[in-house]
């Protein structure tokens, strides 16, 4: 019986759905219903009653369900403390500024209980990344993976949507609650560089429309483009992580209603330990 079976079970138990479940836990459906076939015939039991509403949990299932989440718990708790007894040299972890700034900190801050050093290595475009993953300058990095090619050990996770930023006095902002994608497209947009995540994803969701993108300013730094809309010099497409510090009294931030590509942003890593070892440490839940 292996633990990623019974997190698979227990994610479907909660759902009640092998598509939320699948979702959530960043594999396909296939997968996921192997991977609870597994674990049905290793107990030598039913777990799950399917139908055309989703999955209902068996008599076993119930049982399964009730004694396993803290089982779990547990088997987390002796991971973390066998991995934080293997000593390690710093470890160097490549990301955007946007993650650096709002996402790692608050992750990291187990490394001190943790006995870890951690050294976070900025970067504007995704060839620099995998170039010195390749070479060992970083061990790890983060990023949306999606749509590069490579070989390295990579976990999701998490997904963020995206916003339209705009200056409170852009005439843009009169929608009050959401905007759709062709109230804006031909607006002229500040972006990041076209080899960063989202860049490349804005230009999908572009695509997507049979539109492209109409842009203005070209800016390495995120946070440079929340200052050129605070100045209501023209207006982006961003990711929900940069919601978190501007000024609401300046800056209108509309859900995009229509607009259905998310970021994804994965951990990556030089090798399968490294990635394991990260992972449990820090941004295991």
């Amino acid at each position: 019986m292996r633990t990623e079976w019974l997190e698979a079970f227990l994610v479907t138990a909660k759902t009640k759905s092998l598509t939320k479940a699948s979702e959530q836990l960043h594999m396909t459906q296939p997968a996921l219903s192997k991977q609870i076939r597994k674990l049905e015939e290793d107990l030598g039991a039913t777990l799950f009653t399917r139908s055309a509403k989703g999955v209902e949990l068996t008599e076993a299932g119930d049982i399964l369900f009730e004694e396993i989440e803290p089982v779990l718990h547990k088997i987390r708790s002796i991971q973390k403390k066998i991995l934080s007894t293997q000593k390690t040299s710093e470890i160097k972890i490549g990301t955007w500024p946007s993650i650096s700034s709002f996402y790692l900190p608050y992750k990291l801050a187990t490394a001190k209980e943790n006995d870890r050093e951690v050294n976070i290595k900025i970067y504007y475009h995704y060839y620099d990344i995998f170039n010195f993953l390749h070479t060992g300058d970083i061990d790890a990095a983060l990023l949306d993976d999606r749509e590069i090619q490579h070989s390295y050990w990579s976990k999701p996770l998490f997904k963020e949507p995206f916003y339209l930023f705009v200056n409170h006095l852009h005439p843009l902002a009169k929608h009050e609650d959401v905007i759709y994608f062709n109230d804006f497209k031909d607006e002229p947009l500040v972006v990041l560089p076209s080899s960063c995540d989202v860049r490349m994803l804005i230009e999908e969701a572009y695509r997507l429309h049979h539109s492209q993108p109409n842009i203005s300013f070209e800016i390495d730094f995120g946070q440079s483009i929340i200052g050129f809309i605070s100045a209501n010099l023209g207006i982006s497409i961003l990711p929900e992580i940069f919601t978190y510090n501007i000024d609401r009294s300046v800056i209108k931030v509309l859900p995009i209603a229509d607009f259905n590509i998310k970021r994804q942003i994965s951990l990556i890593a030089r090798n399968p330990a490294i990635g394991k070892l990260l992972f449990t440490l820090f941004f295991h839940e």
